[in-house]
């Protein structure tokens, strides 16, 4: 039943008709405009786009930090990967701004509405075994330039998708992690029973070499990290929750 639902689902996805931002004219001044425009929270002012009869304001305020880190790489050729997409806002945003990129994005729904040239989704859920067989293949002999984890906030899912995705990282590329207290902030989102650290502390302790009991991050996981992470940059952004780290690998 569950894999007829997700052929049915897989189906009506790609027949439904998708906005083509390649023929969107568009005057690109800054990020946040682009994140504005296309409604994702990562912008510093933009409604709820969970509830569109919501007038509540949930921009988390991550443009001028993304602008910080990637402003000189707009004209540049890379590949960047969306983990968590939702209708595909943020990515819609970011093959604008970064106009020579690929983007790819990942999520377990098939809510995405936008098509370009140059983004390619990918449905995956990251917890399912045979779904990560096949994400494994599509992304084959790929690295990326920049990674964005922005999917669940769930604290396993977070510590996991460090350790799996950063070998998919370019050297000098940059992982980044959006509201990685989310499990801080909210008990649901805590799934590990205090057997592992939160996130900040992690972030920590990679940004000081230092070693942490995880039932998660074996030890040579952990030795992995910590000799391919050259800089951890933390951020806060708006809300209480808005917290982004720009991960640099060496």
């Amino acid at each position: 039943m569950k894999k007829t639902t997700k052929l049915f689902k897989k189906i009506i996805f790609f027949l439904k008709k998708k906005t083509n931002i390649d023929s969107q004219q568009i005057e690109v001044t800054s990020l946040d405009k682009l994140f504005i425009f296309y409604g994702t929270d990562k912008a510093s002012n933009v409604k709820n786009q969970y509830d569109v009869n919501s007038k509540q304001i949930v921009g988390h305020g991550y443009s001028k930090f993304y602008e910080k880190h990637f402003a000189s790489l707009r004209e540049n050729k890379f590949d960047l990967l969306e983990i968590g997409t939702w209708f595909g806002a943020s990515s819609a945003a970011f093959a604008k701004y970064f106009y020579n990129a690929n983007i790819y994005g990942i999520d377990r729904n098939f809510k995405f509405k936008y098509k370009s040239k140059r983004i390619k989704f990918l449905n995956c859920d990251l917890t399912n075994y045979n779904d990560l067989t096949r994400l494994e293949k599509n992304i084959r002999g790929k690295s990326f330039k920049i990674i964005i984890e922005d999917g669940s906030h769930i604290l396993s899912h977070i510590i996991k998708n460090l350790i799996f995705f950063l070998k998919y990282l370019d050297n000098d590329g940059y992982f980044v992690i959006e509201d990685f207290n989310a499990p801080k902030n909210y008990n649901y989102l805590n799934d590990c029973a205090n057997s592992e650290l939160f996130f900040d502390e992690i972030l920590s302790n990679i940004k000081n070499k230092k070693y942490f009991n995880s039932k998660i991050l074996s030890q040579s996981q952990q030795k992995y990290i910590f000799e391919n992470i050259e800089s951890v940059n933390v951020y806060k952004g708006i809300r209480k929750e808005s917290d982004i780290a720009f991960l640099k690998k060496k």
